[in-house]
């Protein structure tokens, strides 16, 4: 909690950030039902007047926790395979976002999507970030010279495979999903 300061009478004042760090860090360790502003609170060691200098109510709190999820996890996806570089430095770039998992957090995701899976309204929110997700891996195949029909089909392929991974909790070290990264990315790209 790094920018926090010091009232007057010598308690924490959290930031808006610290607030949604928090947040995400309970989100992730116990579930969107864990998300209370007295858990917070408690666990930040203030009281939870502060929360409303930054909130105007728990969901606001959520709502803005949305946004940061869609922001921490989309923004670094998306930037990565339509920056520079041709589709297979962008791929290769992607791959070792997820690899290294550092500005993708599986976990964040994955909690998110267990989040969504109690509510309407977050399972959209969900749903539009796959869309964005999707189109940009498959602008990525169709810069490779894929048609339409294959581009999109390689897209979904690619992130359905990425999703069920976490899904299903894999558990490899970094080094040897780097071993097995050149297999993935044939099998999945089909580049030259």
């Amino acid at each position: 909690m790094a920018s926090q300061i010091k009232t007057d009478d010598g308690s924490p004042n959290l930031s808006t950030q610290d607030w949604l760090d928090i947040a995400r860090e309970t989100l992730i360790r116990e579930g969107i039902d864990a998300v209370k502003i007295d858990r917070l609170a408690k666990a930040a060691g203030v009281t939870r007047g502060g929360f409303y200098w930054r909130f105007k109510s728990r969901q606001d709190l959520l709502d803005q926790l949305l946004d940061d999820w869609r922001s921490c996890n989309t923004v670094s996806f998306v930037s990565t395979i339509t920056g520079p570089g041709t589709p297979s430095e962008r791929y290769h770039a992607l791959m070792e976002l997820w690899i290294d998992e550092k500005e993708f957090r599986p976990e964040y995701d994955a909690a998110i999507r267990s989040w969504a899976s109690t509510s309407p309204s977050v399972a959209a929110v969900v749903h539009t970030v796959d869309s964005v997700r999707i189109d940009a891996l498959r602008r990525l195949f169709l810069d490779y010279g894929y048609g339409e029909d294959e581009a999109l089909v390689r897209a979904r392929v690619t992130y359905y495979h990425q999703i069920g991974y976490y899904a299903l909790g894999v558990k490899q070290s970094a080094e040897r999903r780097r071993q097995l990264s050149p297999i993935y990315f044939n099998v999945l790209t089909g580049f030259n």
